[in-house]
């Protein structure tokens, strides 16, 4: 299926522009042989674009990545940590598993998950330039902060 060659003309939110980090944004914190990630966003459907971001970021050495497709991805959950992990799973096996690499999404929640319809590069193997083998449980934080501010830390194992 051929895509518009711009997330923007699709109304889907973009991984490829900067977040405002009064609102949204990720960093890389020091852990013990794996890499942590800390998302922030102003909403939960925000928060896991920004956490997608961050593993796209880490997958292709920031490498700039033109969308060529789209796909509807679905992930099935407990609760909210049980969905930003398996979120970021899927992530990962779309770029790992089927050379496919999100640029943007549109995600609608369910109590039980997500349904989504994301924008990527199809036939994208090549950008993959460091392995992250999964997103895991361990140390995985996920809370919605005073004023309103949504923020989870969430372990990559390398």
């Amino acid at each position: 299926m051929n895509a518009p060659t711009h997330p923007r003309a699709t109304g889907l939110p973009s991984l490829l522009t900067e977040p405002d980090m009064n609102t949204s944004g990720h960093r890389f914190l020091d852990h013990t042989a794996d890499v942590a990630i800390e998302a922030w966003a102003a909403s939960p459907e925000a928060l896991l674009l920004e956490a997608a971001r961050a593993v796209l970021e880490i997958l292709t050495e920031s490498a700039p990545v033109e969308p060529n497709d789209e796909r509807t991805v679905l992930v099935d959950s407990t609760d909210e940590q049980d969905r930003l992990v398996g979120w970021l799973n899927e992530v990962l096996w779309l770029a790992v598993g089927q050379g496919f690499l999100l640029t943007g999404a549109e995600i609608a929640l369910r109590e039980d998950g997500l349904d989504a319809r994301v924008l990527g590069r199809r036939d994208a193997s090549h950008l993959v330039l460091t392995e992250i083998k999964s997103a895991t449980y361990h140390d995985l934080r996920l809370a919605r902060e005073p004023s309103g501010r949504y923020v989870a830390r969430v372990v990559l194992d390398m």
